[in-house]
């Protein structure tokens, strides 16, 4: 790791640019931005809960994960879909006529795709009490009893800076092995949501990112959490978003995403060059 990779420490002008760009177009939004390479952070409303939609899937993942390194599950497992598992909510394994498929598959449904059937599926496998202690942990206001991620009758709420510990576990391996934090932030870093290309950023950046999408009749969240490669920075950003369409969501999230890879890229620039010139 080298050095230089720390020196973004201040956010503030980063911070005052959301702020102009939410309170000029009076959206409801929260962020969280934090360099994970040396705790550096700014927030604006990072505190406020919101409806966590499908972000819920990643500790699930992440205790599927769990079990498969105590040997309770392997990859190969073959999981039985039954048909109260299947929903068309969001995703498409809902249509598949396969009455079973190995644990690998359904976590690459459920993190890239956000598919609600392979959340069903792998819901079931999840014991409550370990489920509680792992949202415990993370400092989730989330109760384990929460099973289905596209009802409403659930009022739990999550922060953008709950779910900063959430990914900061996984990019420090300090709940699962290296190779498999690793694993799920690849399936991560192929999400069907394209911030990237809502954010206009390159495509090869890396962005590891998890969505939450959840319209009904006035209830309206879009939410995209992850961490953006940017050379050897490691950006953690979430933006929550309420009462939003979702064309207009895409287009926050994408500002702000925007916004936050511009100011690294270039703030690191400025740093680089002086460093080189100095």
């Amino acid at each position: 790791m080298e050095p230089k990779s720390f020196l973004i420490v201040n956010f503030a002008e980063l911070k005052e640019n959301i702020q102009s760009y939410t309170s000029k177009n009076n959206l409801s939004i929260a962020v969280y931005i934090e360099n994970f390479r040396n705790g550096a952070y700014t927030g604006i409303n990072e505190k406020t809960g919101f409806f966590p939609s499908s972000l819920i899937k990643l500790p699930v993942a992440i205790l599927i994960t769990k079990k498969i390194e105590n040997g309770e599950l392997s990859f190969d497992t073959m999981l039985k879909i039954n048909d109260s598992d299947r929903t068309s909510t969001f995703g498409e394994l809902y249509k598949t006529e396969e009455k079973q498929l190995p644990v690998r598959v359904l976590l690459e449904k459920m993190l890239k795709e956000s598919d609600n059937t392979a959340f069903r599926v792998l819901a079931r496998h999840v014991d409550v009490e370990d489920f509680q202690l792992v949202l415990d942990y993370y400092n989730m206001d989330v109760n384990a009893d929460f099973q289905d991620v596209e009802t409403t009758k659930h009022q739990n709420l999550l922060s953008p800076k709950a779910m900063s510990t959430l990914f900061s576990s996984l990019y420090f391996s300090t709940v699962l092995e290296p190779k498999n934090s690793e694993y799920l932030l690849s399936l991560l870093s192929d999400s069907a949501f394209d911030v990237r290309q809502a954010a206009n950023i390159p495509d090869g950046v890396i962005i590891a990112h998890k969505f939450g999408y959840t319209y009904y009749t006035n209830f309206n969240y879009f939410h995209d959490c992850g961490i953006i490669y940017i050379k050897e920075s490691r950006i953690f950003y979430c933006i929550m978003t309420k009462d939003l369409n979702e064309k207009q969501a895409t287009e926050a999230i994408g500002h702000i995403v925007n916004e936050i890879y511009n100011y690294v890229k270039n703030t690191r620039a400025r740093f680089d060059n002086y460093k080189n010139n100095g």
